[in-house]
């Protein structure tokens, strides 16, 4: 009995010397660029991208200007061995629309990683886009293995779909009027992990 408050302490204060590990570690991931932050900036991000990445967007004069979703495609093979090619799903909408209705569910993680894939796929350096399509494979892989199990996935096809608003002095129309613009993978292999949020992508 006499070592249970001296335990509870001990994780009292580990988890204190976590949470001030990680908000140092953000606040310095957030400074402006300088010397000390380019030295660490490896370590940096992989500790922050994709989960805990973060930006000055909200206090930014500029408002956002474009939107992006990733869209599916699937080949599989039929009961009496025919490949079939199905059409264009979006993965990300279903996501938003959830995560719109339910502030602290766990599909705002889901889309940061999304967004992270995306970014790193459109990077021009190659060890990015060759990560961004290894992370955008594994997430479009495991929305379709939980969407239908039962079918025989032989590749997919990722799009990264970007909106781009209308400009100000059309305004007036709604964000979807403006251009669309595709940025489509070659075909990927089929690689699903276990995922339950996977199950409201759809």
């Amino acid at each position: 009995m006499r070592n249970k408050p001296w335990l509870l302490r001990s994780w009292i204060g580990l988890l204190m010397v976590i949470f001030i590990f990680h908000f140092a570690i953000t606040a310095f991931y957030l400074t402006p660029d300088n010397g000390m932050k380019t030295k660490w900036w490896d370590p940096l991000q992989r500790y922050m991208d994709p989960l805990f990445s973060q930006n000055w967007k909200l206090f930014a004069p500029n408002p956002v200007s474009q939107n992006k979703d990733l869209w599916v495609k699937v080949r599989w093979v039929t009961q009496d061995g025919t490949t079939k090619e199905g059409e264009w799903k979006n993965i990300t909408r279903p996501l938003f629309k959830k995560k719109q209705g339910e502030r602290l569910s766990s599909e705002g993680r889901v889309i940061r990683y999304l967004h992270a894939g995306m970014r790193y796929y459109e990077s021009k350096d190659e060890t990015e886009q060759k990560k961004g399509e290894w992370m955008l494979r594994r997430a479009a892989s495991t929305a379709i293995a939980s969407h239908d199990p039962d079918k025989k996935v032989r590749g997919i096809k990722v799009r990264i779909v970007t909106n781009t608003f209308p400009e100000l002095k059309k305004r007036h129309q709604p964000d979807d009027a403006g251009p669309l613009h595709f940025n489509d993978t070659k075909w990927l292999d089929f690689t699903p992990t276990p995922s339950p949020a996977a199950k409201e992508w759809f």
